[in-house]
């Protein structure tokens, strides 16, 4: 059916580039000026604010979640993102090259988004595809739209326009220690727990921000999360940790990990491997500052091809996908 085609083709492609241009962001919003419970409040303020110049490098992304009791998934589903990304100057799309994959029950997939800042491609199984004009001129001002709150890509006015505030969500932060090279820096280890109902609160800012510039899936959130909606993930949350890698001579970000448990609904996260599911983020940058190389694909095939080739890769995914 061409229609059904058209709706897989978008909805694969926009979720993929919508992931890629958040991380985009991301990494434009962080990056410096620059013991106790003190000390480590201020590196998370010098971490999560303040002008950071972070111009291009390798970022990586992966998202697991492995459930617990009576699910028969066997080990964790995640989802991964990674490549490098070269900016273009203020206010212009980067060149990015982000592969995503996503595994588990021994199986796993992956396609890649490049942009070369004024072209954007999928390439799956070798093959290239470049995406209409359209698609990527929205691509480009969701970004330009994002960016644009921050003068000279100052990390607190980009995170403010997504509505992700750190500093009023992370609580009781300690230093735990210093460790070299984590993305090829010298970095100081902070460790906080989590308000859940704040974090869950810029969340719904977020996807607020995402919904009014268009990005892929977030329709449906023009108004942020509901408050039942909000009141349902937090009583779901359970012993949320943040852990923190900050680079000891410039408190630019290099690697964030996020672990909590979740509890389904109906379940009780009193009865100890019942309804619940692990959940780890982390996000670690590298190279940076480093000069990338982003080029096009040498060959590119008709983009009305690439839906056929999604439905044969997605296939033996769909079990994974809705895990």
């Amino acid at each position: 059916m061409p229609g059904h085609d058209a709706n897989t083709r978008r909805r694969f492609t926009g979720a993929a580039l919508s992931l890629a241009l958040a991380v985009v962001v991301a990494v434009a919003a962080c990056g410096g000026a620059g013991g106790g419970a003190g000390a480590a409040k201020q590196l998370l303020a010098e971490t999560f604010s303040g002008t950071h110049n972070v111009t291009s490098g390798d970022v990586s992304v992966e998202l697991s979640i492995e459930r617990s009791g009576s699910s028969p998934q066997a080990g964790p589903v995640t989802v991964s993102l990674g490549g490098p990304f070269q900016s273009r100057g203020p206010g212009r799309l980067p060149a990015s090259s982000f592969t995503v994959t996503l595994a588990g029950e021994g199986k796993r997939g992956s396609i890649v988004i490049l942009s070369t800042g004024t072209a954007g491609y999928v390439m799956l199984r070798g093959a290239g595809y470049r995406l209409p004009a359209a698609t990527f001129q929205r691509l480009e001002a969701s970004f330009a739209e994002l960016s644009s709150a921050s003068s000279g890509g100052s990390g607190a006015g980009t995170l403010a326009k997504l509505g992700i505030h750190p500093l009023q969500w992370l609580r009781n932060a300690t230093v735990v220690g210093s460790h070299d090279f984590v993305g090829g820096a010298g970095t100081t280890h902070i460790r906080a727990g989590v308000d859940v109902a704040a974090l869950v609160a810029d969340l719904s800012t977020f996807l607020r921000h995402a919904s009014a510039v268009g990005a892929s899936g977030t329709e449906r959130f023009s108004s942020g999360l509901s408050a039942s909606a909000r009141g349902r993930i937090v009583k779901a949350v359970h012993d949320p940790t943040v852990d923190v890698w900050t680079g000891t001579a410039d408190k630019t970000l290099r690697r964030l990990q996020v672990a909590l448990r979740a509890t389904f609904p109906g379940q009780s996260p009193t009865v100890a491997g019942t309804g619940t599911a692990a959940i780890g983020l982390t996000i670690q940058y590298a190279e940076l500052n480093q000069p990338q190389t982003i080029t096009a694909p040498a060959t590119v095939q008709p983009y009305t091809e690439l839906a056929g080739q999604l439905r044969a890769f997605e296939r033996p995914l769909e079990s994974v996908a809705g895990t």
